[in-house]
């Protein structure tokens, strides 16, 4: 913040600020909300309404839901080919339409493979929004305003956690399970809709046309993301960072803590309902409660890493506390009350480790081979999307409980908070 005084440009970060990211806040609510509403209906019976064996429904519900990360990994070179010719608010119109209608769509599902399909273009219709937002926030912001940025934005997962376990509660509460899941589906998909005219008004494609900023401020921050741009270092080929030592290690990190991630979010009620005995209604409240805890988390681990400058350490810290509690969770089945404290326990690991962790690269790999080995990061990592719901899934199609589930889960946050360790250049 120093630095931005000394610039003269800190009432144009604050106007930025507060002028952009509530409203990309905002979205990544409305976008998390579409791509985790299955968990609340897999957890109202949807898969067996629609006629799968209940035998291996759980199966079945963990393969729907990787189907959304097998499309949403397609490489997302569109949207960054596309931003800079369309704008970000034509391409988030396009984004946002499409995965509405298809959210609006799955509440008249018939089948399973309806069910498949739809999950599969819904990925597809969601994945320009994340690379999308990167973007922009790349145009918007210089290297050394981004951090914050990038925090609001990331906030909106649990925070869309806490409003998806109040709206599918409420509902499932005023129309029951068969009626409730469809009518979540309608509620927000709408939302999604609703939001084009709103962010459409709102946001400013690119500096150059923003009229709410002083001509000065704008001339200013244009300058000094050219500036940014001139000093960019020569791209390296992603076969060259696919041979580093500590990318291979941060892409096994990734993956494992992706992994326990959408294992834990996509049947977070599914789990609570069946340790703890509740109806559909009152898992999707109790949902709430770790998404709560992991949010409040959030916000003393970010400024704890912050002020100590401690990432790797501190990243490990928060995958052996997901160990910790989703082991404990599991070996305390029979007695509900703890379990379920332990399965919260576990949150502050599950939800607070993308922040710390996405520091280690930039800290950890050389200036030149940066850009390209966080791309091979994120595109390999994200593949954990896939296997968490399904390892769940079909452990419980398996066993008939979700124990061995949870203690999958556990396992994949202790072989992420080991394999962090062995990065070689990060504290």
């Amino acid at each position: 913040m120093e630095a931005l005084r000394s610039t003269g440009t800190l009432r144009s970060y604050r106007t930025r600020l507060m002028r952009l990211t509530p409203m990309l806040f905002y979205l990544y609510v409305v976008n998390f909300l579409d791509r985790v509403n299955l968990s609340y209906a897999i957890d109202a019976g949807m898969f067996q309404d629609i006629g799968a064996p209940p035998s291996t429904a759980s199966f079945i519900a963990g393969v729907a839901s990787a189907l959304f990360f097998v499309a949403y990994a397609i490489p997302q070179v569109f949207t960054n080919l596309q931003v800079n010719r369309m704008g970000v608010r034509k391409i988030f119109a396009i984004a946002f339409g499409a995965w509405g209608v298809i959210t609006i769509a799955t509440s008249f599902v018939r089948n399973v493979p309806e069910v498949y399909l739809l999950r599969f273009l819904l990925g597809l219709a969601e994945a320009p929004f994340y690379a999308g937002t990167m973007l922009f926030l790349a145009l918007w912001f210089t290297k050394e305003e981004r951090g914050l940025a990038n925090s609001f934005f990331n906030a909106g997962i649990p925070v869309a956690g806490i409003f998806g376990g109040l709206i599918a509660g409420s509902v499932f509460t005023a129309y029951g399970n068969y009626l409730g899941w469809r009518y979540l589906f309608i509620i927000e998909g709408a939302l999604a809709l609703v939001s084009i005219p709103i962010f459409y008004f709102v946001l400013t494609d690119f500096p150059e046309q923003a009229r709410w900023m002083s001509e000065e401020d704008r001339d200013a921050l244009i300058k000094r993301l050219q500036e940014e741009q001139e000093e960019k270092p020569t791209k390296v080929p992603w076969r060259k960072a696919l041979v580093d030592r500590d990318v291979i290690i941060l892409v096994l990190v990734y993956f494992f803590g992706v992994t326990a991630l959408y294992g834990y979010t996509i049947w977070l009620p599914t789990i609570i309902s069946s340790f703890s005995h509740v109806s559909a209604a009152e898992s999707s409240f109790l949902s709430d409660i770790p998404y709560v805890v992991a949010a409040i988390a959030l916000i003393f681990i970010s400024r704890y890493s912050d002020r100590k400058g401690i990432r790797k350490r501190l990243t490990a810290t928060i995958f052996f506390v997901a160990f910790a509690g989703l082991a404990l969770s599991a070996f305390t089945i029979r007695i509900p009350a703890l379990s379920f404290i332990m399965f919260t326990i576990s949150a502050i690991g599950i939800f607070t480790f993308l922040p710390a962790f996405w520091t280690i690269p930039q800290e950890a790999l050389v200036r030149e081979s940066a850009s390209a080995s966080i791309g091979l990061i994120n595109a390999l990592g994200n593949l954990g999307g896939i296997v968490g719901p399904i390892v769940v899934g079909g452990l419980d199609t398996l066993t008939g409980s979700f124990v061995s589930g949870v203690y999958a889960m556990s396992i994949f946050a202790l072989l992420a908070g080991l394999t962090v360790l062995a990065v070689r250049k990060a504290r």
